[in-house]
């Protein structure tokens, strides 16, 4: 599992927050945690999309470096070539879902937390399936649920990038409700509904988790960072 921090944010912070690291041997997998490029105000960000975040255009390519990233921890540890993972919060969201885009052949999945897709779907058509799910909170003022921009730089609604890749995976357009979770600390009861796209041939997902009330940086309890975990090595390419 590869897990990208947001823009202005770091691997520490990704450990701080998603406490991946105490799950590594109890499920069994490897997690690599990257820092992105700094900015020239020390900002370090991925280049994921026209809307986020190389707001200098600087043009790194992170998605080949996070490819050759990948490939490094293969050829040094014993990976399973089907179950290669990639998650992120915001700029990390939206760079994990570039990568299934561009690395379809490499990747069996990705989780984005308030990130989003390409604008235009058409333009990055992934080679091959790839199971995705989208977490976002409708409170969120940076990335909006709904979708927007700044200035020229814009993205889809979390339900539009969900539907990008339902269409790209071949799934019934007509989703499923998996019922409810609770996810997060601020809000009472079961806070998050399920919504699932998916293929009956081929099993792929396009799985939308909506945070009802939640902010770009929602409070989760200790049940999330298991549960994204499990999501993820449970979505695995095909035998």
């Amino acid at each position: 599992i590869v897990a990208l921090h947001g823009f202005t944010g770091s691997s520490e912070i990704v450990k701080k927050h998603w406490r991946m690291i105490r799950l590594v041997d109890e499920k069994q997998y490897i997690l690599c945690i990257p820092d992105g490029t700094k900015n020239s105000k020390g900002q370090r960000f991925w280049n994921a999309t026209n809307a986020c975040c190389d707001l200098e255009n600087n043009g790194v390519d992170d998605s080949a470096y996070l490819r050759s990233l990948v490939e490094l921890v293969e050829a040094t540890y014993a990976v399973d070539p089907k179950s290669i993972h990639f998650m992120g919060h915001s700029n990390g969201g939206f760079m994990s879902l570039r990568m299934a885009c561009e690395h379809a052949d490499k990747i069996a999945s990705v989780q984005s937390l308030a990130g989003a897709m390409f604008l235009d779907a058409e333009n990055h058509v992934p080679s091959e399936p790839v199971h995705v799910l989208q977490v976002h909170g409708t409170k969120d003022k940076s990335i909006k649920y709904d979708g927007g921009c700044w200035e020229s730089r814009c993205y889809p609604s979390a339900r539009e990038t969900v539907e990008m890749w339902a269409r790209f995976n071949k799934c019934n357009m007509v989703p499923k409700q998996k019922g409810t979770l609770d996810l997060v600390t601020n809000v009472d009861g079961e806070d998050t509904t399920v919504l699932c796209y998916t293929n009956n041939k081929s099993n792929k997902v396009s799985e939308l988790w909506t945070i009802h009330g939640a902010s770009h940086g929602p409070r989760f309890n200790h049940s999330y960072s298991p549960r994204i975990v499990d999501w993820c090595l449970a979505h695995r390419k095909q035998d």
